[in-house]
């Protein structure tokens, strides 16, 4: 993923991409077509280093409410069919959490992208934890064929399945579909739920995390996994470096920091930043 190019401080766009609080005043004294096409901008390419740490889509919300704003080039951006091949949700994290916060302030239309987008867009998960936060009982009971028709049936099916319900971040819309009555439905749910509940004992009895006897390449070989799996450790495993490492060790976490994989290179980084190492 490239670096969001970002405007000149000094400009409407500028401003609404740094998230700046007088960004919100230009806007609504600039005329409304250039105000609403600066602020899609913004929501349509995340203008953040990274999404993780900074959190911008109330700020976006409320602009729109502001501003009376559609959600035309939401709708456009959501459905384009670069949604059918790229799955990344840095593509359309940003304009689904905004869309999120407007069903929460009653925009309707908001409400129905989003389930729609969680019927049919790449980035479901994250629709449907909007959903889980703002929709009823009856709206999410909607959802249960379109999604559980994701994973089809077979042993490949029911584990990803039981994967998706395992490491949803909102529970809610799951433990409603377990209760439906149709076995397709809350029967298969309900198996999900329990094969998640195994795998996590599972996990449990045999801990695949750090341990006291871990080496530094150790440590780094733990953040670079949990890296490909999506899930950054940088900071937790910097932490372990401060238990595991000793000072015949700080060359090689120096090598790691200036050239290692992503995951080694960022807990060396962290691990050196914190220590106040001088390198």
């Amino acid at each position: 993923m490239f670096d969001p190019v970002i405007a000149p401080s000094g400009t409407l766009l500028g401003l609404l991409q740094r998230g700046r609080g007088d960004g919100t005043l230009h806007a609504l004294a600039a005329p409304r077509p250039e105000a609403l096409a600066a602020l899609n901008h913004c929501v349509l390419d995340d203008p953040r280093q990274d999404w993780q740490v900074e959190n911008r889509s109330l700020y976006y919300a409320r602009l729109y409410l502001d501003l009376d704003g559609g959600l035309d080039a939401i709708e456009r951006h959501l459905f384009d069919p670069r949604d059918l091949v790229d799955d990344d949700e840095g593509r359309t994290g940003l304009a689904l959490a905004v869309l999120g916060h407007l069903a929460s302030y009653g925009r309707d239309d908001a409400l129905v992208l989003l389930r729609r987008y969680a019927r049919t867009g790449a980035n479901w998960t994250w629709a449907l934890d909007e959903l889980a936060l703002r929709d009823d009982d009856a709206g999410l009971r909607g959802l249960a064929a379109s999604v559980l028709a994701r994973f089809p049936g077979g042993p490949e099916g029911d584990a990803a399945l039981a994967a998706a319900v395992r490491d949803a971040f909102e529970p809610r819309p799951w433990r409603l579909w377990s209760e439906d009555p149709r076995e397709s439905v809350g029967a298969r749910v309900r198996a999900a739920r329990e094969q998640g509940s195994f795998h996590r004992w599972q996990r449990q009895m045999s801990p695949t995390g750090p341990r006291p006897e871990w080496s530094v390449q150790a440590v780094f070989d733990w953040a670079q996994q949990g890296l490909d799996r999506g899930t950054p450790l940088h900071v937790p495993a910097a932490r372990c470096l401060g238990a595991v490492a000793g000072p015949a060790d700080r060359a090689a976490i120096v090598e790691a920091a200036r050239g290692g994989p992503d995951g080694a290179r960022c807990t060396a980084l962290h691990y050196l930043a914190e220590s106040r190492d001088p390198v």
